[in-house]
């Protein structure tokens, strides 16, 4: 499943990370529902080395915050799953990984949450 998104921002970052000096690299986004799913950036080059987790594509926002336009599952090999490649990215975009979901269903489920529901239906 790959979803291109409108902007959907990032929440407050976790507050441990931030006082220990790694604010920037985790970040919360927000689902429809509610729940809040972390997020950790990852440079581009290594981003074959997860597997079965979610990536969003981001840019920074005027407010600070993070603003997500693309999302994905990534299957076994570390790949967008489906047809769809990982867009080239600007020198500002960051990727991020979700790590914490073990199943296929709960990252589809994440995903589904994450996009506004026709994006989703249309990225099935």
């Amino acid at each position: 499943m790959v979803a291109v998104l409108p902007p959907l921002l990032s929440d407050q970052p976790p507050e441990v990370p931030q006082r220990v000096g790694l604010g920037d690299r985790f970040h919360y986004f927000r689902g429809v529902s509610g729940r809040r799913y972390l997020f950790s950036a990852v440079a581009r080059a290594d981003l074959g080395d997860f597997r079965a987790a979610v990536v969003i594509v981001a840019r920074p926002a005027a407010n600070g915050r993070l603003a997500a336009h693309w999302i994905a599952m990534l299957d076994a090999f570390g790949r967008p799953a489906g047809t769809r490649v990982l867009p080239n990215l600007g020198a500002n975009e960051v990727v991020l990984v979700h790590l914490l979901s073990d199943t296929d269903r709960s990252r589809r489920d994440l995903v589904a949450d994450l996009a506004p529901p026709a994006v989703a239906a249309l990225a099935a």
